[in-house]
């Protein structure tokens, strides 16, 4: 008889933290009136919706364009 593998305990997914810029917070808290796990459905939506319709390379471009940016940041001495 054929043994079944053991199932790895732990969550299913990953959480991760995203900061956003406060008026991108207010629009989208205001589309989820102020519940907080419709905006987290909703930012996650997003996210998926755009992760279908990239390819690999347009989000290789994205990591270049933010090391760019801070190689640039930290050139002129600019803070975040």
């Amino acid at each position: 008889m054929a043994r079944k593998g053991k199932r790895r305990g732990g969550p299913r997914y990953k959480k991760v933290s995203l900061s956003l810029p406060k008026r991108l917070y207010l629009v989208l808290s205001g589309i989820a009136m102020g519940d907080d796990k419709k905006l987290n459905r909703l930012i996650k939506g997003i996210l998926e919706d755009k992760l279908q319709e990239s390819t690999v390379a347009e989000l290789e471009l994205y990591l270049k364009k933010a090391e760019e940016e801070e190689k640039e940041e930290e050139g002129t001495g600019a803070k975040p």
